[in-house]
């Protein structure tokens, strides 16, 4: 009951009890000595009569308390509605007069149109706006990530930190049936802010389409945010995988999610370039999770799929190899131009506190017309896969995005203070590049390290890793096949 309630309904008894029409005994006394001839019988139904009306009075004046109960806990509206009725009876009238002192003044808007057309808040750990109809929503995201790179001495960067990324983003939806995503990287240098810049016509979910800047569907390893990898950088597989590009795609989710299919038409030539041919690349994507809706641990989170890709280069330049710290390249980018075809297989396996991720990846870049007197040279040929897997020893359920420890570090208010999530990790990488020349090169890697999550928006991870080149000649330490890095990161998302 809101404050004064009580007091309200106390007078509004008391205003009840005195405006009760009663029958003092001395008038009912004069009654009888006025008409000395009635009828005692004939006095008796009148007084039953009078009693019959009291309670009839008393029980409207109960119905008008219990009234005055309600509109004092459902607020002004209901007040209102009493004041309406109150004018049947003299008693109702008393207490219409004691509702109106409370009701809001004349010529003032209903409470129901005092609710803004826009609600702000915080919610599943992003900060958002919202209509109240429903119809418009947006979402702020973002992450910072703060890396430190050490490496064996050698030819490569000096020991440095760096803020890796600084992505900022807005994504919601328009009448409902429309998202969309725009998000910058701040911590770009090459002045290629933008990241994604989409709209996704999303009315059902087998048939969604979507156009404007975003990433070709290939390789779950690059179709995975920055925001939850499990190790610091890609794998030496992402050499080969396209990223973002402008374009158009028709995408689907069926079954509640065991089968999913995107395919799409691009550039193909990488963040906001443009087609250097008149042939798009055609992108197609399966994958399943046949088991998804199982009971089983061991097999609901089980997926698998693959991609297929072809386009055309004219005046570009190849796949690049690159170590997985990004601090050497192996095999230097040369002229390509002519076909394009890209394929790609991947399975996924999440059990409880387990995950395990695996991919292949091929790509084949023509060089048609760049040899000598115009004639085709073997194209650029590039095969790479990798293998990794984690495991939560705090007993955590491994998913695709966001870690939620079950006890944060300090609390924050989530119950007892802990030390957060820690979760193993390990992983190994293969990437061969070959041009039928002497500049045919190989790499491999194997990471390993720690992520500890000290709350649902707080990560620390660490590797250790081993790169190893097939030519000791072209590598790091020229000699020597061997490469230690180690890499440190502290990430805030929201």
């Amino acid at each position: 009951m809101k404050p004064g309630g009580h007091f309200r309904i106390t007078l509004a008894f008391a205003l009840l009890v005195f405006s009760m029409p009663c029958v003092p005994a001395q008038d009912a006394k004069k009654r009888e000595v006025s008409n000395p001839g009635k009828e005692p019988t004939v006095q008796i139904e009148q007084l039953r009569g009078e009693v019959e009306q009291l309670r009839a009075i008393v029980e409207e004046q109960r119905q008008v308390i219990l009234e005055i109960k309600k509109q004092t806990d459902d607020g002004e509206t209901k007040r209102r509605e009493i004041s309406a009725t109150a004018s049947s009876s003299p008693a109702r009238a008393q207490l219409s007069n004691l509702s109106a002192s409370t009701a809001p003044p004349a010529g003032s808007k209903p409470a129901s149109q005092d609710k803004p057309a826009v609600v702000a808040g915080w919610d599943s750990g992003h900060a958002f706006l919202r209509s109240t109809d429903g119809n418009f929503e947006t979402n702020i995201t973002g992450y910072v990530q703060f890396d430190g790179r050490g490496y064996q001495e050698g030819n490569h960067p000096a020991n440095t930190f760096l803020v890796r990324r600084a992505r900022l983003a807005a994504e919601g939806k328009l009448f409902r049936y429309f998202d969309y995503k725009v998000q910058a990287d701040l911590a770009d240098t090459n002045g290629t802010l933008l990241r994604d810049a989409y709209v996704n016509v999303h009315r059902i979910d087998a048939l969604q389409f979507r156009f404007g800047h975003f990433k070709e569907p290939f390789s779950q390893e690059e179709l995975r945010s920055s925001s939850n990898l499990d190790f610091v950088e890609r794998s030496l597989a992402n050499n080969l995988a396209p990223s973002r590009s402008p374009g158009l795609m028709v995408s689907g989710v069926i079954n509640k999610g065991t089968f999913e299919y995107q395919a799409g038409l691009f550039n193909g030539k990488g963040l906001q370039a443009l087609n250097t041919t008149s042939t798009p690349e055609g992108v197609l994507r399966l994958r399943a999770t046949p088991w998804k809706a199982s009971s089983s641990i061991w097999l609901r989170g089980l997926s698998f799929g693959g991609a297929v890709a072809r386009g055309r280069s004219q005046g570009g330049l190849s796949i690049r190899g690159q170590s997985e710290s990004r601090s050497f390249t192996f095999f230097t980018p040369e002229p390509v131009a002519g076909k394009i075809t890209r394929a790609n297989g991947e399975v996924s396996w999440l059990a409880g506190p387990a995950s395990f991720r695996a991919e292949y990846d091929q790509t084949s870049q023509g060089r048609e017309n760049l040899g000598p007197g115009g004639t085709n040279l073997p194209g650029v040929v590039g095969k790479a896969y990798m293998a990794q897997f984690t495991y939560l020893i705090t007993g955590e359920y491994k998913t695709d995005t966001t870690i939620n420890p079950r006890r944060n570090l300090f609390g924050d208010g989530r119950g007892d203070a802990g030390f957060g999530a820690w979760e193993l990790k390990a992983r190994y990488s293969n990437l061969q590049i070959s041009d039928s020349t002497a500049r045919s090169n190989r790499a491999d890697s194997f990471y390993f390290g720690t992520n500890w999550y000290l709350n649902r928006f707080v990560r620390h991870v660490v590797d250790f890793g081993i790169e190893r080149f097939k030519d000791p000649p072209r590598s790091p330490r020229p000699g020597d096949r061997n490469y230690f890095v180690v890499m440190s990161r502290i990430q805030v998302a929201f």
